[in-house]
């Protein structure tokens, strides 16, 4: 799973906008919605509903364990660069 792909699925999930997780991370639009489908794919399953945007029931599951992956992932990172 790409850290970078779950970042993006947090975004997405917390803001319930591709447009406005897309002016937050700076992406575009396309690259949020590429990045979401990428992460489905990899996890074989569907993780937010469009229209409203709002995580599936895989998609809560995933956010329960996304902000605890990625904080310790930034700490790691924090760790290697002292």
């Amino acid at each position: 799973m790409d850290p970078h792909l779950l970042r993006t699925f947090v975004t997405v999930a917390r803001l319930a906008s591709f447009s406005e997780a897309a002016r937050e991370l700076g992406y575009t639009q396309s690259a949020v919605s590429q990045h979401i489908a990428a992460l489905e794919t990899d996890l074989a399953q569907p993780l937010l509903t469009r229209r409203p945007v709002a995580p599936t029931p895989a998609g809560a599951r995933l956010l329960e364990h996304a902000g605890a992956l990625l904080l310790r992932l930034d700490a790691a990172r924090a760790d290697l660069d002292r």
